[in-house]
């Protein structure tokens, strides 16, 4: 590793360059060719420093590293508000707008000099969640409004989702993908459902998190860090919250009577009911979540 085994290895390096200025006789090595073994020292740092990879452990930078929304094709993006628009999702991860864009966001890793870091693993890069709330037990650094739990949410069984992972490793240029639906491997960027990637109700902020490290979002690539934070919509709007069984990750007609209730209107609420992203809450939000009452983690696709 760079930057832990190059400190490492350069005080042994000098040590037997130092040595070696002294002949077995006891005579010392002419200044020239002590000239040269400094030299071919430096060169051999520079060499094991450009050969050795670089690491996550204690280099990503969170000033120089970022995330950002995006949706679309991997090789021409949409970023900012045309993609946030599809990021919306159900408790059967089966929303459609966010399955065929791809919805998700693309993470850049860098350390302190804004060098890319390549090769992190995908499981040490991470929306990070906490399951549920504290009124459930559960707590941490994660999001804890996102209901992503077996113990409270056992009949029908739903998954226990705890990070939502990286599509695979950084790249040589430090960029992977969280793709929310999921992703077929070594395609990063292209949505396929993941049976296991499903969760209820949603939080002000999803937190991403490269080894430990909370990275700062962007709108779009172009953007200062910290303009975006990341939220993911949900057709689960109520309940799930309380110490109460089987209440979460299901589509209710609370639900849908909510929406119901606020169409047209413009309140706290309207961010989260806004499931196209239009700007406001309509007969288009409304169709939406009515087509998914009754969805929850075994139905309609099981799993």
């Amino acid at each position: 590793m760079q930057d832990a085994t190059c400190p490492a290895l350069l005080p042994f390096l000098r040590n037997r360059a130092a040595n070696q200025q002294t002949r077995q006789d006891g005579s010392m090595v002419p200044s020239r060719t002590r000239h040269l073994a400094a030299h071919l020292l430096v060169l051999a740092a520079s060499l094991l420093s450009l050969a050795l990879p670089r690491t996550a452990s204690g280099q990503v930078d969170p000033t120089t590293s970022f995330y950002v929304p995006q949706s679309g094709p991997v090789a021409t993006p949409t970023e900012g508000a045309g993609a946030t628009r599809f990021f919306t999702q159900c408790p059967n991860n089966d929303f459609s707008p966010l399955i065929n864009n791809s919805a998700r966001i693309k993470i850049v890793v860098k350390d302190a000099t804004g060098a890319p870091i390549p090769a992190i693993p995908a499981a040490s890069i991470c929306i990070l969640l906490n399951g549920g709330t504290s009124a459930q037990g559960l707590a941490g650094v994660g999001a804890d409004s996102v209901i992503a739990n077996a113990a409270f949410n056992s009949n029908p069984p739903c998954p226990d989702l705890r990070c939502i992972a990286a599509d695979g490793p950084t790249d040589a240029v430090g960029v992977t993908y969280i793709t929310f639906a999921g992703t077929a491997p070594g395609v990063p960027g292209v949505a396929v459902r993941d049976p296991a990637r499903k969760w209820g109700h949603y939080d002000s902020e999803l937190p991403v998190y490269v080894t430990g490290v909370q990275l700062s979002g962007r709108l779009t690539s172009a953007s200062p860090n910290g303009s975006y934070v990341l939220r993911i919509r949900n057709l689960d709007l109520v309940d799930g919250l309380e110490a109460t069984l089987d209440a979460g990750e299901y589509v209710s007609p609370r639900d849908v009577n909510v929406v119901r209730q606020e169409l047209l209107m413009s309140n706290s609420l309207t961010y989260w009911l806004d499931f196209d992203g239009n700007g406001q809450v309509n007969a288009l939000d409304f169709n939406s979540i009515s087509a998914h009452q009754g969805h929850d983690c075994t139905h309609p696709n099981n799993p």
